[in-house]
């Protein structure tokens, strides 16, 4: 049975045994208790690692969500996606370091402390250009109502518009309807008027005249174009060239005292139509009482 000493229970081994030979137990009892003690120490390290390490895997977590979140912000968020990764990366060399497990875990948790900050402050800014963000977009939907109404008046003034584009065309039928009909009313007095003048006007006349004769006949298919002016006996045969030129001439000389007599033959060979259109042709351009 263990021994008692200054009221505790010795519990050491071969308590029997005295003086040299009772050291050594007692020294390994103490490095047992040491070992125990250290490996306690290690356990709680280990275990307090763990939960740093669970922290970081939620930070990382978190990170990821404020990184996908900033994502689909405008062009600035891109700017704290560059920091964020900046960041993973220093969080990541941050584990990298834990495993070592010593001085560098202080300096980790400073770095993590100032990584969180710096993320707080970036979801902060990620807050406040998502605030921005819907003030735009209320603004943009503002515009977009604003953008319907005028839709709806363009509309309106489009269908005023085509109403009166349809008036207008309406009108510009009836105008144009009027119109040929002052037109065809115009030519109507033209040529009433003309056939008015005819009438008033005094039959065509020899009387004080420079009479010039022009023969037609047509001889085996062939025009014969024949003149005799006042001061000639007999009619002398000219081509149709040469009695335009001397018919012009004489038109200068005489001006509105130019007659001109057309004479056919009655064996002349030519029809009625060829006859009149000689005659027609011939008076319009010589002769003074077509030229009034």
């Amino acid at each position: 049975m263990p021994m008692q000493q200054n009221g505790f229970v010795d519990l050491r081994m071969h308590h029997q045994q005295q003086g040299d030979e009772g050291f050594w137990p007692s020294f390994t009892d103490i490095m047992t208790v040491i070992l125990m003690i250290f490996l306690l120490a290690m356990l709680t390290l280990l275990i307090r690692n763990m939960d740093l390490v669970n922290q970081l895997r939620q930070a990382l977590q978190a990170e990821q969500q404020a990184s996908q979140a900033l994502a689909s912000t405008s062009t600035q968020n891109s700017t704290l996606n560059q920091k964020i990764a900046r960041l993973e990366n220093e969080v990541a060399m941050m584990r990298m370091q834990l495993m070592d497990v010593g001085d560098a875990k202080v300096t980790a948790e400073a770095k993590l402390k100032i990584a969180q900050q710096e993320l707080n402050q970036f979801r902060l800014a990620q807050q406040q250009w998502q605030l921005a963000e819907n003030a735009l977009r209320q603004q943009l939907s503002v515009a977009e109502q604003q953008q319907v109404s005028l839709k709806l008046q363009n509309d309106a003034l489009q269908q005023s518009f085509n109403e009166k584009s349809q008036d207008y065309m309406q009108l510009m039928q009836q105008t144009g309807m009027q119109k040929e009909q002052l037109d065809r009313l115009q030519q109507e007095y033209a040529d009433l008027d003309v056939k008015y003048k005819k009438l008033i006007r005094p039959a065509r006349s020899t009387l004080g005249k420079f009479v010039v004769m022009v023969r037609y006949q047509k001889i085996d298919g062939k025009l014969l174009v024949e003149m005799k002016e006042p001061q000639e006996n007999a009619f002398r045969e000219v081509d149709a060239i040469e009695m335009h030129k001397q018919l012009a001439a004489l038109q200068e000389k005489h001006n509105k005292d130019l007659y001109v007599k057309i004479v056919f033959p009655d064996e002349s060979g030519l029809s009625y139509n060829e006859a009149w259109n000689l005659t027609e042709s011939l008076l319009k351009m010589y002769d003074y009482y077509y030229q009034e």
